[in-house]
């Protein structure tokens, strides 16, 4: 039956990285810190994750922040090696107030993030595919606002269809 499942998901059926429908919308949170571990904690719930998922996702903030600014828009793309993932899925968070992740550019500058995705990939190809097509739908100012407002799971994932991550 997985197996049929995961054959459909390559025909263009439910996307397996959204699947498990981690997803927050409208959070309040105090950090970025706490956002990676509520989301992570969902990870964990749904054993896509092994117990390491959540530090090593911290770890790799401190030293390879994702934090970025597109059209005036702070969002941030937490994620980790592979070693930690079981299963590929990605996190969805719409945060109520921004909250500070630093810039993937510069360490030393500060980016208020108001949306992020967490991803749980186990490949670097799917990594790289992945992170090309977040940016993409980024930079369509229609998709990133939709994106934002956005307040339920099947809005979610109609928006991320039309971005071609479904």
């Amino acid at each position: 039956m997985n197996y049929m499942r995961e054959e459909y998901n390559k025909c263009g059926g439910i996307n397996m990285y959204l699947d498990k429908e981690i997803t927050f919308f409208n959070e309040k949170v105090k950090t970025g810190e706490e956002a990676i571990r509520k989301l992570a904690r969902k990870f964990m719930e749904n054993n896509l994750v092994k117990d390491t998922f959540c530090e090593a996702v911290i770890n790799r903030e401190v030293a390879y922040p994702t934090g970025l600014s597109v059209n005036g828009k702070g969002i941030a793309i937490p994620h980790t090696d592979s070693i930690h993932i079981i299963k590929p899925q990605i996190g969805f968070m719409s945060l109520k107030e921004p909250v500070i992740f630093k810039n993937m550019v510069d360490k030393n500058d500060e980016i208020k993030v108001n949306v992020i995705f967490m991803l749980g990939l186990k490949k670097s190809e799917e990594q790289v595919q992945m992170l090309q097509k977040l940016v993409d739908m980024f930079q369509n100012e229609e998709l990133l606002n939709e994106i934002i407002s956005c307040t339920n799971i099947s809005e979610f994932k109609a928006i991320m269809k039309k971005a071609n991550i479904s």
